[in-house]
């Protein structure tokens, strides 16, 4: 207990968080990670898994990326299958030889833990914040065992319900909250991949898709009817649904133990702008994407590693400026980014999902979705566009 100085408090020890406190320490600037899990809690959960190209030369440069290029799988293709056609575009015939990985969050977060405490980065895990106050002009963040961090600068990564968001006045942002009416049933099986690559299925009854996860483990999706919960989709439900939906031959998909399962909806957020005095939001506190484009974790660490530049910046050229005029320079940069993810997020869900049967104009929008699925496959500099925002960009210069 006590209250400790640093220069910035970054609330989350997530993808974001540790980049940017990585980031952060390699500059010489004093920082503190604080979050609610311990270490075992934070690597016990399995979530986003697709490394943009960026991402991965993010790691790279960060000397983190060992484990991520021997263990990872490089995602050189994607398929997309509607009505007996299937669509395959390979990465390499239409855009060079530099993939991204699959590689589980995780363990993203794995080493970049390593790599933060190895170089004697400060943490307060297993900490709950419970408030965020001032002292001296400087924002404080309390703990609920009663330990308090005085910092320059506050980063709020602890997601859309983050404790420091909530304790920002609403009235402060603006926020778009989207529900697309879609939602997805999604399920980790001990079972390898069928096809070494994403496969996107759309079918009469819904979309399907198989992600990769590991050699043996594999994410799964299953479009669900409004109104079903997890108690509607046993497993035996599940294989069939899968077999049916992705045009499976018989024993194609091998069925394995099933030990995750969640109901996800797929739902856009962006919040504007991405600070608000001495206090920045990175990842989910400030965007949120739906997982059809693979883009959430990606963009989170595309925000710590703009922000972490900037921070050094700062600190070692103008420590005496003004700090949030730095952090709207950073927010305007980075929602000129989030809103292209944005789009692509949501031409991705449009292109996966049809529309519901019944619906306003069904038949037209999916005439259209079908005209964009084909000319994937007739077009190749339309398919070399799409693949190159799929993967994502290089990583930028001076990041």
């Amino acid at each position: 207990m006590g209250t400790i100085e640093t220069q910035v408090a970054v609330v989350g020890a997530g993808p974001a968080g540790l980049t940017l406190a990585t980031l952060l320490r390699e500059r010489g600037i004093a920082c503190v990670v604080i979050d609610k899990f311990d270490r075992d809690q934070l690597l016990a959960r399995a979530r986003a898994g697709f490394l943009e190209r960026r991402t991965v030369q993010l790691m790279d440069r960060l000397g983190l990326s060992k484990r991520l290029r021997t263990e990872g799988l490089p995602h050189t293709a994607c398929e997309f299958r509607c009505d007996g056609e299937v669509v395959r575009l390979d990465y390499a015939d239409l855009c060079g030889d530099t993939p991204s990985f699959v590689y589980p969050q995780q363990e993203v977060v794995s080493d970049l833990l390593d790599g933060y405490e190895s170089a004697a980065g400060a943490t307060l895990l297993g900490r709950p914040v419970v408030g965020l106050g001032t002292e001296r002009g400087l924002p404080v963040v309390r703990c609920a065992d009663g330990t308090a961090v005085r910092a320059e600068v506050v980063v709020e990564a602890a997601g859309q319900y983050g404790p420091v968001r909530a304790a920002l006045p609403a009235d402060a942002f603006t926020e778009y909250d989207v529900r697309h009416g879609v939602r997805l049933l999604g399920v980790l099986a001990q079972t390898p991949p069928f096809a070494p690559h994403t496969v996107y299925g759309q079918h009469a009854d819904g979309f399907a898709g198989q992600m990769l996860r590991s050699p043996e483990v594999t994410r799964l999706y299953l479009e669900a009817a409004e109104d079903e919960t997890l108690d509607d989709w046993p497993e035996e439900r599940v294989w069939r649904e899968l077999d049916a939906r992705l045009a499976l031959p018989p024993g194609a998909l091998r069925r394995g133990p099933v030990f995750d399962r969640s109901i996800v909806e797929m739902r856009t957020r962006v919040v504007e702008p991405m600070h608000l005095g001495r206090v920045a939001l990175v990842g989910d506190a400030a965007h949120i994407v739906p997982p059809s484009g693979g883009k959430g974790m990606n963009l989170a660490m595309a925000d710590a590693a703009d922000l972490a530049a900037a921070l050094g910046r700062h600190f070692s050229e103008d420590p005496g400026g003004d700090v949030s005029e730095v952090l709207a320079a950073y927010s305007r940069r980075r929602l000129a980014d989030v809103w292209q993810v944005q789009e692509f997020s949501h031409f991705m869900l449009h292109l996966q999902h049809g529309p519901r049967p019944g619906t306003p104009d069904a038949g037209y929008v999916e005439g259209l979705r079908r005209a964009r699925l084909f000319r994937l496959r007739d077009d190749p500099a339309y398919a070399r566009a799409f693949l190159e925002r799929y993967m994502g960009p290089e990583l930028a210069p001076g990041l």
